[in-house]
């Protein structure tokens, strides 16, 4: 569903475009995610999402903690070390 996304030679330029980006924090991606979640309320499935999502991560776990270590702001953001903490919550619960 998202392998394309782990692929940045597919598109070099996109990914440099997005990497000049500033960062935007937690609060104000939690908030633009959640104005989209009541935008699209009445067309999403939430469990099915989740369900996909949960799929993506068990088994290209490996693969993101790499490209997250990897990445200057995930660094900043110990994006890979939550990301671990969330998938070791998950492997508990299944």
């Amino acid at each position: 569903m998202f392998s394309d996304f782990l692929q940045p030679h597919r598109a070099p330029r996109y990914y440099a475009d997005i990497n000049r980006l500033p960062a935007i924090s937690d609060q104000d991606m939690n908030a633009y995610l959640a104005e989209q979640a009541r935008l699209h309320s009445s067309e999403f499935n939430m469990l099915s999402a989740l369900h996909e999502i949960y799929a993506y991560v068990s088994k290209y776990s490996q693969e993101i903690i790499e490209a997250l270590e990897q990445d200057e702001q995930a660094q900043k953001q110990k994006l890979a070390y939550k990301m671990e903490q969330i998938i070791s919550a998950m492997s508990i619960e299944s």
